[in-house]
């Protein structure tokens, strides 16, 4: 690719943007912590953001957060963005036996739908848990009513990822013969690697030029971009202010770059087209052309 057409946008192509609703200590410390108040102030940041670009996105709602806040996933829904599952608790996937997934994400997709009377028809795994050992997963949440997944990570990392996952959005032919829209979060292909891009650490550190190369790459070839964020990466002291000893090594992977983390969103949502993942399925012509069945 040559640096004009790296740099080219295609302002036709809707991207995705998402947000994980969960609480620091309890996401990434120990799921067995209480939430904090922080996640309601922290969410109402990115309300505010998004309202700025009028910006819809998609909301993937731990059901912890939403027995804590209902009047939050209240404020979300008024706000006109879409409110989807990110299971009950922040349990990683691969910690749960196929019995308690099931009674984690039917019971979030329920109390979701009472508080919003909408269905909740999308899921997103904690820490994108769903990979090789776990693709049982995927018939589970189809048997419980779900229609799209945003869980596989489209290149093998230390503690998720498939490598060879298409990177496109593509119908998922599941273990049992199902199938779901499947939306992974954006990697660019670089230099022969594939390097996500789609947020977390990965937006706090790398340059802005890069992270949008990444999105400008998918966009040339008709393909959404998909980025994610989460409440806590809104309030880059946070960590200092808990309660909770914070070990250095988790210091050293949350805190850098935190405090570019709100700008760098902001100028994505300015620069590109984003809207919740409903719409980019509604957008999207191409489904049969982009199918995968995953191989444990």
């Amino acid at each position: 690719m040559t640096r004009a057409s790296a740099d080219s946008l295609d302002t036709r192509v809707l991207n995705a943007v998402t947000v994980d609703v969960e609480d620091w200590p309890q996401s990434v410390m120990d799921p067995t912590l209480p939430l904090t108040d922080c996640f309601r102030a922290n969410t109402r940041k990115l309300l505010a953001a998004f309202a700025a670009r009028s910006v819809r996105g998609t909301f993937f709602v731990l059901g912890l957060a939403a027995d804590k806040a209902p009047d939050l996933v209240r404020e979300i829904q008024a706000a006109g963005h879409e409110i989807q599952s990110h299971g009950w608790g922040h349990e990683l996937v691969h910690t749960q036996t196929p019995a308690q997934f099931r009674q984690s994400v039917e019971r979030s997709k329920k109390l979701l739908e009472d508080i919003t009377g909408a269905a909740v028809y999308g899921y997103r795994a904690p820490a994108f848990t769903i990979t090789r050992r776990t693709l049982w997963a995927l018939d589970v949440l189809v048997e419980a009513g779900y229609r799209y997944d945003s869980s596989i990570f489209p290149k093998q990392m230390p503690r998720y990822g498939i490598d060879g996952a298409p990177r496109y959005p593509h119908q998922l032919h599941t273990p049992a013969g199902h199938t779901l829209y499947e939306f992974p979060v954006a990697v660019y292909e670089f230099a022969g690697r594939r390097v996500p891009v789609g947020g977390g650490g990965y937006f706090r550190l790398f340059p802005y030029w890069f992270l949008r190369r990444g999105v400008v790459q998918l966009n040339a070839r008709q393909q959404p971009a998909t980025i994610y964020m989460h409440p806590y990466e809104y309030a880059p002291h946070e960590l200092s202010h808990l309660g909770y000893p914070v070990s250095w090594k988790l210091w050293l992977h949350q805190r850098p770059g935190r405090h570019r983390f709100p700008g760098r969103v902001d100028r994505m949502l300015r620069e590109f087209r984003f809207g919740a993942l409903a719409d980019v399925i509604a957008a999207t012509r191409d489904w049969p052309q982009h199918t995968h069945r995953p191989e444990p």
